[in-house]
């Protein structure tokens, strides 16, 4: 397990859990994209975590064995409330650049794991914030560390789900909005791939910022993104969120 300093989060954690840490369910969310799998059992990666949604939806279950869990961040103080919560977990940092929750991170970081370790892994809501190069690197790892025919399940945004995600952000940040989701709309079929949905205001169709930037929504083009993957080698499904879920998943096999 890789080791890393709790004792200067840790002390924040009782005033701040519930702003810095949002308890969200997931088990039921993945359990249909990976269509019921061996929870009980499974080694499984929880790529981007936080504080361990999946693995406290599972204790709840009482399903599978702690010590077969990792979360794999960048945010050490959500791994130090894992880590507290459920210390036979593995909780492991990340020094990844993102452009929104780890600025002086470091770009097309390796997963620090060894080749095939995983049956599952789960990636929720990451790479709609960060960018489309992150994403294309980070697809390889994961078919790394995954063991053959081992499952990867990744959400995304696309024009559909951005109209409900945009309406909840209005909602969130009132002052902020400028963009709606006609303008996503029209931007996606300039470009008929992604754009980046950035800062409230601005559409993009790249970024160069060093000094990261506050707010980020990586939005595709679905048809394109399965084609692109499919290029790949990759044979991905598109998998619908249930109920109350905004983002689609992509589902494929290591």
């Amino acid at each position: 397990m890789a080791e890393f300093d709790i004792s200067t989060a840790i002390g924040t954690l009782e005033n701040h859990e519930q702003k810095l840490f949002p308890r969200s369910e997931r088990l039921s969310f993945f359990d249909i994209a990976f269509d019921s799998p061996n929870w009980e059992d499974a080694v499984i990666l929880d790529l981007g975590g936080n504080r361990g949604n999946l693995r406290e939806d599972l204790e709840q279950k009482k399903v599978g064995k702690r010590a077969n869990y990792y979360c794999l961040d960048v945010d050490h103080e959500a791994l130090a409330f894992g880590q507290s919560n459920l210390p036979e977990c593995e909780w492991v940092p990340f020094n990844a650049y993102n452009p929104m929750y780890n600025k002086t991170g470091l770009l097309s970081q390796k997963f620090p794991f060894g080749d095939n370790m995983f049956d599952l892994l789960c990636c929720y809501s990451v790479y709609s914030h960060t960018t489309h190069e992150n994403f294309m690197h980070d697809i390889k790892e994961m078919q790394r560390v995954v063991k053959p025919g081992g499952k990867i399940a990744v959400t995304f945004v696309d024009e559909d789900s951005v109209k409900f995600f945009l309406t909840k952000r209005r909602q969130d940040y009132p002052d902020k909005f400028i963009i709606n989701h006609l303008d996503v709309a029209e931007a996606l079929r300039k470009r008929n791939e992604y754009v980046y949905f950035v800062d409230y205001d601005l559409l993009v169709d790249e970024l160069h910022s060093a000094e990261g930037i506050n707010h980020l929504v990586t939005v595709y083009h679905k048809e394109w993104l399965v084609e692109e993957l499919n290029s790949m080698g990759i044979n991905v499904e598109v998998k619908y969120p249930k109920q109350g879920h905004i983002q689609k998943t992509l589902v494929f096999n290591a």
